[in-house]
């Protein structure tokens, strides 16, 4: 359907992908939010350094695995042709992105662990629904052996 669309009208295209991406944002918020509160809480059981790799080689072949499943940065050279004025707006955009995705996906990951553990979070198939289950409703989605309190 997106690619219709985009073939129609790029600039119905550029407000699907937009709407897409405040959703994304706002389900973001919605984790981070729920992270904060469990925070006031006292939910800090999790925030340990067990089971910490010390290991300089697969510390840095985690970081190398990340730089490809994060590969966006490898289509800035088909898209700087689009850019209007490149050499001011293009430096923004890269302040701007990489300050954005850094600061949510760390969040996220504090408000995951305020009350998952990280056997839940590994385990999970969809970590997000479960700590929103957890949270909002459904507390019998998690084992009565791992209740947090």
């Amino acid at each position: 359907v997106l690619t219709f669309v985009n073939c129609w009208n790029v600039k119905w295209a550029t407000r699907v992908q937009d709407i897409f991406t405040g959703a994304k944002l706002f389900a973001l918020a919605v984790i981070i939010i729920t992270g904060f509160v469990q925070l006031g809480r006292g939910q800090t059981q999790y925030f340990t350094f067990d089971n910490t790799e010390h290991d300089i080689t697969k510390i840095a072949l985690s970081f190398y695995s990340g730089l490809f499943a994060y590969n966006g940065w490898n289509y800035l050279n088909f898209v700087i042709e689009e850019l209007k004025e490149p050499v001011k707006n293009l430096p923004k955009a890269i302040y701007i992105s990489i300050s954005l995705v850094t600061a949510v996906y760390v969040l996220t990951n504090v408000a995951f662990y305020t009350t998952l553990s990280p056997a839940e979070v590994l385990g999970s198939e969809a970590v997000a629904v479960a700590l929103l289950c957890w949270c909002y409703g459904r507390p019998d989605a998690r084992d009565s052996d791992n209740d947090p309190g």
